[in-house]
C-alpha cells in the first residue's frame, strides 16, 4: 500500500447494522490524493468484524483493518489505530456515521494545504435519528448556531455542558503530527480513561495549536440512536457522563488558566453535577465530598446534599423533583 496523503482513523465494536455504510462513505470519496482507511475493530459480537475483513478482503490495497483477540475498549482502539495510521492528514468517521458527500476529503485537503497555519477543519453535518428516521439537514445552520471564524478553546468546550455540538467528530480532518502530539503530551486526560468523552478534549488542545476552519457545508452525517458512547435511557448513565464532562471542562479551564470568573462557574458547575449525581443514587459520600470542596451551595444544592444524606427527606425530595427541577432530564439537543 503506497503511503497515502490522508488517513481515515475508524473505530468500531458492535456496529454491524452501520459500519457498511461508514465504509462505503469513504470508498466514494472523489479524490486526486492517496487514501487509507485504518478500521480498529474491537472483537464485536455482532458480525461487525467479519463485515470490515470483508471489506479488507475485497479492497486490500486501501483498506486495513486493526484488532487483537481481546476487547481493548474504545479509548486504547482508538490509540492503536492513531499509531496506524501514516498520511500527512487525518480524518474520523466513527462507525456509526458515515460521509454523504464524496467530495468531504477533497474540500477539507484543499483547504488543510491552502492554509499552512491550520491545524483543524470540520464542517455541518446531518443527524439522522434512527427510531423515528427522522432527517435534519445541515443542522448547524438549522440550529442557528454562528460558528466562530477562529475557534479558541473555549469556544470549543464552552457549550452544553462540556460538548460542542457544533464540532462533530465525523467532520473533522486534522494534521497529523498535531494530533499524536497532544494525544502523547498529556496521559491523563487523553489515554488514562479518567474521563468519559474521548474527543472534545482532543479537538480543544489542537485549537491552542493551530488554526479551526470550518466548512459550512454538510459533509457527514451523525445517526443518532437511543444507545451510545454518550447517549443513554439510563439516567445514571446520563448523570455519570454528564458530571465527567463538567470536570473535563474544569481540567482543560484550569491547564489553560481561564479567567478567574470562568473558572470558578467551571467549577461550580461540576459541583451541581456531582451533586444531581449524588441525589439520584443517594451517595452519601459523594455527597459529603462535595459540600467540603464547595465554598458555597445554592438552595437547591442543599437539597440535594440532604437528599443524597438522609433516606427520610430522599423520596419526597426525589418524588417533587421535577418540579424543583433537582435532577430534571435535559432537553434533546440533538432535535
Amino acid at each position: 500500500m503506497a503511503e497515502p496523503l490522508v488517513s481515515i482513523h475508524m473505530i468500531t465494536y458492535n456496529q454491524a447494522p452501520y459500519i457498511g455504510q461508514a465504509i462505503e462513505g469513504v470508498l466514494r470519496q472523489k479524490v486526486d490524493f492517496g487514501v487509507e482507511l485504518v478500521i480498529g475493530e474491537d472483537c464485536s459480537t455482532d458480525g461487525t468484524r467479519e463485515i470490515v475483513l470483508g471489506y479488507q478482503a475485497k479492497y486490500p490495497d486501501s483498506i486495513r483493518v486493526v484488532t487483537s483477540d481481546n476487547n481493548v475498549g474504545a479509548r486504547k482502539n482508538s490509540y492503536r489505530v492513531m499509531k496506524a495510521c501514516r498520511g500527512k492528514y487525518v480524518a474520523f468517521c466513527e462507525g456509526d456515521d458515515y460521509w454523504h458527500h464524496p467530495g468531504k476529503l477533497q474540500k477539507q485537503v484543499d483547504y488543510m494545504e491552502s492554509h499552512s497555519e491550520c491545524g483543524l477543519i470540520y464542517s455541518s453535518y446531518d443527524v439522522y435519528h434512527a427510531n423515528s428516521q427522522k432527517l435534519i439537514r445541515n443542522f448547524i445552520k438549522y440550529r442557528k448556531w454562528e460558528m466562530p471564524k477562529k475557534a479558541a478553546i473555549s469556544d470549543i468546550i464552552g457549550n452544553e455542558n462540556g460538548i460542542s455540538y457544533g464540532i462533530l467528530t465525523c467532520t473533522i480532518m486534522v494534521r497529523r503530527a498535531l494530533y499524536e502530539q497532544v494525544i502523547e503530551s498529556d496521559w491523563y486526560l487523553h489515554q488514562s480513561g479518567h474521563f468519559l468523552m474521548g474527543d472534545i478534549q482532543v479537538w480543544a488542545e489542537i485549537s491552542t495549536l493551530g488554526d479551526v476552519g470550518f466548512i459550512p457545508e454538510s459533509l457527514a452525517t451523525h445517526n443518532i440512536m437511543d444507545e451510545s458512547a454518550s447517549r443513554t435511557k439510563d439516567r445514571k448513565r446520563q448523570l455519570r457522563f454528564s458530571a465527567s464532562c463538567a470536570e473535563l471542562t474544569l481540567y482543560l479551564g484550569n491547564k489553560y488558566n481561564f479567567p478567574l470568573s470562568m473558572r470558578t462557574k467551571l467549577e461550580s458547575d461540576w459541583h451541581d453535577s456531582l451533586l444531581r449525581l449524588a441525589f439520584y443514587t443517594r451517595d452519601r459520600k459523594l455527597a459529603g465530598e462535595v459540600r467540603r470542596e464547595s465554598k458555597a451551595l445554592t438552595t437547591r444544592e442543599w437539597l440535594l446534599y440532604y437528599g443524597a444524606k438522609n433516606a427520610v427527606l430522599h423520596y419526597p425530595l426525589r418524588a417533587a423533583a421535577f418540579g424543583l427541577r433537582l435532577v430534571g432530564r435535559d432537553r434533546d439537543r440533538w432535535m
